[in-house]
């Protein structure tokens, strides 16, 4: 449901970050443990949370957090305290614009700040495969945006994960450099600047299906904004001309999820009034 992500960006526009671990810091999450783990965060963030909720340990959240004892002290070095974020924003961001006219996801906390803002040339992949098979032949270079298509829930089918392609472009150096957009989805492992969960997908017709190579791409995280620098003419022109090509699969599950799995900014769940 749109608004469940509406309601994830309120939040993270007023909830502060707190926590850093890999790949947005050196430290992993024995660190995070040593540093407090889940009971400090909940003890700095105690003025935000219903503490009076009563959990499986059959105690309140204030009362679980009170009876918590820490194994080590705190070093501020993972989990820093609510007066000295790490930003004042929260990890996640949700974004709109003519190439996400419902909504794509990106995690601005677990990259550098540097490519918040970034402007760069589509190259165009209507699979995972194909986009990994040109970053490992050195296809992708500075300044390139990556897009993946045709990976949401429909086009997947089930919304695959393009944590590879991201990998692949940090191991040759690129994460800070280029772009990743897509229809599937992401690790959150994943270090550089990406969008995922695209909705419309490729495959019900979205925006991102008509993207050429050579496009300019904007992604402004600021401004919550995701778009395609060509005209709307131009945009509305290349979507009579788009046919939706074949399911990937016709028979069985995956089949009928082809058919009627919902956009991901609705949760990619099945719709049975699509039958």
């Amino acid at each position: 449901d749109i608004r469940v992500l509406d309601e994830f960006d309120r939040l993270s526009a007023v909830t502060p970050q707190l926590a850093k671990i890999n790949p947005a810091s050196p430290y992993n999450m024995t660190d995070f443990y040593r540093d407090g783990g889940v009971y400090r965060l909940m003890e700095e963030l105690e003025g935000s949370l219903d503490t009076g909720a009563m959990t499986v340990t059959g105690k309140t959240v204030a009362e679980t957090i009170a009876a918590h004892r820490y194994a080590y002290p705190a070093t501020g070095l993972v989990i820093r305290p609510l007066d000295r974020p790490f930003g004042y924003t929260g990890g996640v961001a949700v974004l709109r614009g003519n190439l996400a006219p419902d909504t794509g996801i990106t995690k601005p906390g677990a990259f550098d700040e540097r490519l918040h803002h970034f402007v760069g040339e589509a190259i165009c992949f209507d699979c995972e495969e194909d986009a990994e098979e040109a970053i490992l032949a050195g296809k992708i270079h500075d300044g390139h945006v990556v897009v993946i298509r045709y990976e949401g829930p429909k086009g997947g089918p089930g919304m695959r994960e393009m944590y590879k392609a991201m990998k692949y472009l940090y191991g040759r150096g690129l994460s800070q450099t280029t772009a990743l957009i897509t229809d599937g989805r992401f690790s959150g492992t994943n270090n550089g600047c990406f969008v995922g969960h695209i909705s419309p997908e490729a495959a019900e017709g979205g925006p991102i299906a008509v993207v050429r190579d050579g496009d300019r791409i904007e992604i402004d995280i600021p401004s919550r904004s995701l778009n395609l620098l060509v005209s709307e003419a131009e945009i509305a022109a290349r979507l009579a001309e788009w046919k939706r090509p074949e399911p990937k699969f016709r028979t069985g599950w995956l089949g009928l999820y082809c058919k009627i799995a919902a956009s991901g900014s609705e949760g990619a769940v099945l719709k049975y009034d699509r039958l």
